[in-house]
């Protein structure tokens, strides 16, 4: 599947759709959920909510039974109308194939969210300009990051509702590769509050829920490898940093360590030392 390209809606629609699901909390026929959504539409096979139930049932997220009833799956079935911090995780398990693969992946927003998690957000920010005259072409394989400008505000949309990318709190309609949303929900759900984890094991957490940062699956198979195991990427050091920074991470250095971190700190001439991390306070939103 092509999750960039048109006609494929917005998380938003998206989001929208499971909303209306969740509330209702029963299998529904597409034109009711038209109806409702899409007032004055309901015949439609072309519309968003049309784009968004085959959207969600491409990513293994609804089904839809023998007499055309949809209903919420692959984990959005317990879903709660207000809880989007779920639907974030869950759809970013979904596209990113943590639970397992779906039969037509979404490669298009694999390969785009790869490379610019390979980037510096501590310096860097990104638009379809700059995307397309710098970087375009970089992709190890030789293929496009992205196909045309047209793909550029569905990737901005969807990278930043799946937690992996920002807007830039520096300048207007850039972006930045800042997966703090995404790390912070990891986390959350992978450690224990107040308890100190070694940080390799804590890198290797991340990586398999988060395999588009330097060192995890995709990221690798798609060309972009790391010199080392213990070697952090930018993107993610910027998130872990910034965790310590806003007071819910704790990064920690003992000198007797056996098996450490390197994170990458652009105020530093060589790399941060981190042994330990702990949770202080989880994603609670």
């Amino acid at each position: 599947m092509q999750l960039l390209n048109t006609p494929t809606p917005s998380p938003a629609v998206v989001w929208a759709v499971v909303r209306f699901l969740a509330a209702e909390r029963k299998p529904l026929p597409k034109k009711t959920i038209t109806v409702y959504l899409e007032p004055g539409e309901e015949a439609r096979n072309s519309g968003p909510v049309h784009h968004a139930l085959s959207t969600l049932r491409d990513l293994g997220l609804a089904a839809v039974s023998q007499d055309g009833a949809w209903s919420l799956a692959g984990g959005l079935e317990e879903i709660t109308a207000d809880d989007y911090a779920a639907f974030q995780r869950i759809a970013r398990a979904a596209i990113l194939a943590v639970e397992g693969e779906v039969p037509d992946p979404p490669e298009d927003m694999r390969r785009a969210l790869a490379w610019i998690l390979t980037r510096d957000p501590f310096h860097e920010s990104f638009n379809w300009a700059t995307v397309d005259q710098l970087h375009n072409r970089s992709a190890p394989d030789g293929e496009l990051v992205l196909a045309n400008d047209t793909r550029w505000p569905s990737f901005a949309a969807w990278g930043t509702a799946l937690g992996l990318i920002a807007p830039a709190s520096h300048a207007a309609n850039r972006q930045v590769a800042d997966c703090t949303r995404a790390v912070h929900q990891v986390l959350t759900d992978g450690l224990k509050r107040g308890r100190s984890t070694d940080a390799m094991s804590v890198l290797h957490l991340l990586r398999r829920h988060l395999p588009v940062v330097a060192g995890g699956s995709l990221a690798t198979s798609l060309g972009y490898p790391l010199d080392a195991a213990k070697t952090v990427g930018a993107a993610l050091s910027f998130a872990l940093m910034r965790g310590e920074h806003e007071g819910w991470l704790l990064l920690g250095q003992d000198s007797d360590a056996s098996l450490v971190i390197n994170l990458y700190d652009p105020e530093r001439s060589s790399a941060r030392i981190c042994s330990s991390i702990t949770l202080l306070e989880g994603d609670d939103a």
